[in-house]
């Protein structure tokens, strides 16, 4: 409901304020439209569309995730590329009021095409359309975790609502050292890293542990646009498997690096999974 979507936000933003974190909301516009879809003759909730300029006011930055979140390794080039523009409409309006555009984009599922005819055509198109692409180098079973949070909640089960939220952020901090280690392994250093996460009431209530285990592991935080300065992130990239894998992954496959590479991920722990209902990751 907008009364959760809004009590997520302000609390996320309050926690971002607090640790300095900047970040990108990445949006689905088909959820500004609660009732008929804008194809139907739909128009956006204006609540909802204020609270994407509040997370812009508090000064943290927008981009576009499509408009319904399609799978491009499931539909044609063409129909994602139509749902890119679809996904614009508010985004356009609301960032242009603050004399900047949405630079970036983020495949849904991190499915970036499954030849390299569609991989480079659409990176195309998004560059023609002003778009940077958005990497993500630390990929996470976080949604699993505010599923089960979710329906713990949901049924009244707080013990279960604490247990996950008390496994969350040490899963969270395994996942962050295992990807330092792939960073190290393919650079032979630590590189800035792109965290994906989602809004949520889990990050609502508690992403704030994550931030202070990754800041006592010596972490600062500073803008996307700044991290991909980084020479790493031009590294070539020729995946076009059927996974949604982080870059550090891609660039590895693009390599040839060994399999062991991708061994000794951490998994959710199998009571996060039953509490979500989802038999594996």
């Amino acid at each position: 409901s907008y009364t959760i979507q809004k009590a997520v936000i302000e609390k996320l933003l309050a926690t971002l304020a607090e640790h300095r974190v900047p970040a990108v909301g990445f949006v689905n516009e088909d959820k500004l439209y609660p009732d008929a879809g804008v194809e139907d003759g739909g128009e956006p909730d204006p609540r909802r569309v204020a609270l994407l300029r509040r997370w812009l006011e508090a000064g943290h930055e927008l981009g576009n995730h499509t408009y319904s979140h399609p799978d491009l390794h499931r539909v044609p080039l063409k129909d994602f590329q139509r749902d890119v523009l679809r996904g614009e409409r508010v985004l356009r309006e609301i960032v242009g009021e603050r004399d900047s555009a949405p630079l970036f984009f983020r495949h849904p599922f991190l499915h970036t095409g499954r030849s390299l005819e569609v991989k480079h055509g659409l990176e195309t198109f998004l560059a023609e359309h002003g778009y940077r692409v958005a990497p993500v180098t630390v990929d996470n079973s976080e949604w699993i975790f505010a599923l089960a949070y979710d329906r713990a909640l949901t049924r009244g089960n707080a013990e279960l609502a604490r247990r996950v939220a008390e496994a969350y952020p040490p899963y969270m901090e395994a996942k962050v050292a295992f990807f330092e280690r792939n960073s190290r392994d393919l650079f032979e250093r630590e590189i800035p890293q792109v965290l994906l996460v989602h809004a949520n009431r889990l990050n609502a209530d508690h992403f704030g542990a994550v931030v202070e285990r990754l800041e006592a592991r010596g972490y600062a935080f500073l803008p996307l646009g700044e991290a991909l300065e980084d020479p790493a992130y031009g590294s070539p990239d020729t995946y076009t498997g059927p996974a949604g894998l982080t870059w550090l992954h891609r660039w590895a496959l693009t390599r040839g690096v060994e399999r062991d590479f991708f061994r000794g991920e951490p998994k959710a722990p199998p009571f996060v999974l039953e509490a979500a209902g989802v038999e594996s990751e």
